[in-house]
């Protein structure tokens, strides 16, 4: 087991962080040489998938071997993976799976600073120009809590809280950095740590002590920093890497594992939301403000804000699975959040087991595109007696049904097909052409034990590939979580500790679920040396082909057992899911879908027959379509909803009464404004009565009544209770030269709002109480009425200056917020949204009191 490993090329070894058998915790440095395999006839020191034989070469260091790697006439090396991994790999390999490796507890700092702001700008962590006055710590292993402060008037008054007054910044650094080096963390966590505290902290350290000191936060005495670009805006930033020591933001793991898009991303909304709390709120216009006149609220807030993370990991125990998916794929932890290194690892590990190696090829920069998945139009409208059908692992399943690894692939179909041809052209993986009579190939494919597939691609199956494999292995394990948490949730939740289980085993089988589907995603990569676009392809393509064969199937069925014929009975298929209406069958049946508000007990059969008869016929279509020979395709009913709306793909609404065999009575809101993040919490309450007020009643003049009321309470909102959320990009290019009356073209409106918040502001003189908005910041967006500015919208960060003396536009707002969506979803029913503010629009349904 390992808690961290750094490999250092200068004097060839790595530096082991681990435990003894008894569970201290000792660092190790270990002699350490990287290495890697060609292919070489008649050499004897390992066997490649592809069954060649092959010769090791050691090299002196990792530089020495990028230089052969650079200079040599190979096409393909193998198990050329990073010096960390590979020594990782190596030693664990074999034990990496036991339940016991992962029984000792990591040491996790979770820390927070707080700094002055005596310039009134938001500190910029490069510079850290501002003294940081403030510290907290909370070690995981001591379940202790450090707080280092600049004054003395503290005293904590929860336990464990330790206060250490320092008479100086350099004290509160120097005492800090003691605290850190007496027994140096194995992973420190924050909110944003990454992009604030922890470069503020070494920036700092830089200013007040110089190069050589920020050197001592590392176990190994190696602290640097590289250029690296934000996946959301693109924006370069410094990401500091402290070896031995794992560096990971909570934000970003929240963002990673939780499952849907969050209305803000900020420490207080999120623990909000997750736990029911939220940071201490306090009575002064400025953090810079409350340290000066009230150091006990703010020591206590700097506080709070350490022990929500705490809270958030006891219940989410996303660090636990970071450690988890590190172990899968042999890498430090901070790889977990990435998919390549792990997935890389694993299959490493799959094919050792095996007794193969694997390939490693170099970064492919000429990635082609290639189809994804299919979504087909909805049939729009309102739709009765739906029931849905999922595909169980589409993509992992096919990589198996299709037997997909890299050493399985044999060539492809490049002119021709089965359906119109009478020849067909294969190129093989040698690059040799070969053709053939059609007919004679298909009787080949069964002899040779070969799988097509959807993509044209040929596969062995003569023994299961490295990849189906390990996919199997994880498959199972999920499986095996998922049972365990379908007993919880059919237990219930009636204590802490099970609804704690409840979540972590929803989350980890979620997580291997991600994990499985990266897989997929590794053939797809540039950056990974698993890279092969014809095996994505063979993976999207035939997925296509599997969700409109379970719809074929259905249809198939209904006209062959009941007669049903006409248009298809599916409204809507989405990647893995197909979703029909029975409701012409029960109508020939004479058969209502409830009884006694009960779903109909012949219903529930009619159902239970038509899940059976798809999943036997999927497997036929794969044995006879794919040629497989271990086909694993399985639908699975999901839901049956008595009425449902689909608005356009990938955005429905449905009034779900059974879920996976389970009696409900929910709504599933997919892709609409009511699980947008940009949707402000308080407005999605008016949207959520309206919709189901529009789906249970199914009466235009008793909904039309709930819109026009919602707008008097709307109306009745806070400002910041109706602004929209957006997130800043690109402020500076558009903020240069621009005026409060005068913008470059094609800024966007919430983009003008935020350099007119900022220069306002200034104007204003707020700088001292107000932070600026900036590149990547989450603001708030509100459409204005005519003001002195001339602006028709403002942004801002958390509450709207009253100094701007600026007032709501209401109409514009509710018929961006809730006119807008609700007008959808009328056009998708057929009925005429109503005028609010005017004469009540009086129509033919309206008089007669009809849908």
């Amino acid at each position: 087991m390992y808690r961290c490993v750094t490999y250092n090329p200068f004097n060839e070894s790595v530096f082991l962080r681990t435990w003894t058998e008894n569970g201290d915790r000792i660092d190790t440095e270990i002699p350490f040489r990287p290495y890697l395999y060609i292919e070489k006839d008649g050499a004897d020191d390992a066997i490649s998938i592809f069954k060649t034989s092959l010769l090791k070469k050691t090299f002196k260091n990792s530089i020495e071997r990028k230089k052969f790697t650079d200079n040599s006439a190979n096409k393909r090396f193998f198990h050329n993976i990073g010096p960390e991994q590979q020594f990782l790999v190596d030693m664990f390999k074999d034990t990496n799976n036991d339940p016991d490796f992962s029984k000792f507890a990591l040491k996790t700092f979770f820390i927070d600073i707080e700094t002055e702001m005596t310039t009134g700008a938001f500190p910029v962590p490069e510079k850290a120009r501002e003294r940081i006055n403030l510290i907290t710590v909370y070690d995981s292993l001591t379940k202790t809590t450090h707080t280092w402060g600049l004054e003395q008037r503290f005293t904590p008054t929860l336990p464990d809280c330790v206060y250490h007054y320092c008479k100086d910044e350099e004290e509160l650094l120097l005492q800090f950095v003691d605290f850190w080096r007496v027994d140096y963390p194995d992973i420190v966590s924050g909110w944003n740590t990454a992009g604030f505290d922890l470069p503020y902290i070494i920036n700092r350290c830089k200013n007040l002590f110089g190069e050589d000191f920020i050197q001592q936060l590392s176990p190994v005495g190696r602290v640097h920093s590289r250029k690296i670009f934000t996946n959301d805006f693109g924006k370069e930033m410094t990401k500091w890497i402290i070896n031995g020591i794992s560096c990971i933001d909570y934000m970003e793991i929240y963002k990673t594992f939780s499952v849907g898009e969050r209305e803000s991303y900020s420490l207080n909304y999120i623990s909000e939301l997750e736990l029911g709390e939220g940071k201490i709120a306090f009575n002064a216009a400025s953090l810079g403000e409350l340290a000066s006149n009230d150091w006990k609220t703010f020591v206590e807030y700097n506080i709070q804000d350490v022990h929500l993370l705490v809270k958030l990991e006891d219940k989410l125990k996303y660090l636990q699975i970071v450690r988890l998916l590190a172990y899968k794929g042999c890498t430090n932890f901070e790889a977990a959040l990435g998919k390549i290194a792990i997935v890389t690892g694993a299959v490493a590990i799959q094919a050792h087991k095996q007794g193969f190696i694997i390939p490693t090829f170099g970064i492919n920069s000429d990635r082609e595109s290639y189809e994804g998945g299919y979504v087909k139009e909805p049939v729009r409208g309102l739709q009765t007696a739906v029931v849905s059908f999922d595909v169980n692992s589409l993509y992992p399943n096919t990589i198996i049904t299709l037997n997909i690894s890299p050493e399985t692939k044999i060539g492809k179909v490049v002119t021709g097909d089965f359906e119109t041809s009478d020849e067909i052209t294969i190129r093989l993986v040698n690059g040799k052409l070969h053709t053939t009579k059609v007919e004679g190939f298909k009787k080949f494919l069964v002899q040779e034990k070969m799988s097509i597939s959807k993509a044209g691609v040929l596969y062995s199956q003569k023994s299961k590939g490295v990849i189906p494999n390990l996919i199997d292995e994880i498959y199972k394990e999920r499986v095996s979580i998922q049972k365990q948490l379908h007993q919880l949730e059919l237990a219930g939740a009636k204590d802490e500790q099970t609804s704690s289980k409840i979540i972590y085993f929803d989350t980890l089988q979620y997580t291997l679920k991600i994990l499985l589907n990266s897989i997929y995603g590794t053939f797809a990569n540039k950056h990974s040396s698993l890279m092969d676009i014809d095996n994505a392809m063979s993976i999207t393509i035939t997925g296509q082909n599997v969700a409109k064969a379970g719809s074929t199937i259905i249809d198939e069925y209904l006209k062959d057992k009941f007669g049903l014929s006409g248009k298809s009975a599916t409204i809507y298929q989405d990647t893995d899911s197909v979703y029909v209406t029975i409701q012409p069958l029960l109508d020939k049946l004479s058969l209502s879908l409830l009884t006694d508000g009960e779903i109909n007990e012949k219903v529930n059969e009619i159902v239970d027959a038509l899940d059976k008869h798809v999943n036997q016929e999927i497997l036929n279509w794969a044995k006879t379509d794919l040629y497989s020979i271990d086909p694993r395709f399985a639908f699975k009913r999901e839901v049956i909803a008595d009425v449902g709306v689909f608005l356009q793909k990938k955005r429905y609404i449905l009034h779900v009464l059974n879920n996976k065999g389970i009696k409900v009575d929910k709504f599933k809101f997919v892709g609409v404004e009511l699980v947008r993040s940009t949707t402000p919490k308080k407005v999605k309450k008016f949207i959520e009565k309206i919709t189901k007020t529009a789906l249970l009643s199914r009466n235009a003049k008793t909904t039309n009544e709930i819109y026009r009321n919602s707008y008097d309470e709307f109306t009745q909102l806070t400002p910041e209770d109706i602004s929209l959320r957006t997130s800043i990009n690109n402020l500076e290019k558009y903020a240069e030269g621009a005026s409060l009356y005068k913008f470059k073209d094609a800024t966007p409106s919430h983009v003008k709002g935020a350099i007119a918040y900022n220069i306002l502001i200034k104007q204003l003189g707020l700088s001292d109480k107000l932070e600026a908005i900036q590149t990547g910041q989450k603001v708030k967006k509100l459409y204005c009425t005519k003001n002195k500015y001339g602006l028709d919208a403002i942004s801002y960060v958390t509450t709207l200056p009253e100094e701007f003396h600026l007032k709501v536009d209401w109409d514009r707002m509710f018929e961006k917020l809730v006119s807008q969506p609700i007008e959808r979803l009328y056009e998708a029913i057929g009925w005429t949204l109503p005028v609010i503010g005017k004469e009540i629009q009086t129509d033919l349904f309206d008089l007669l009191g009809q849908d």
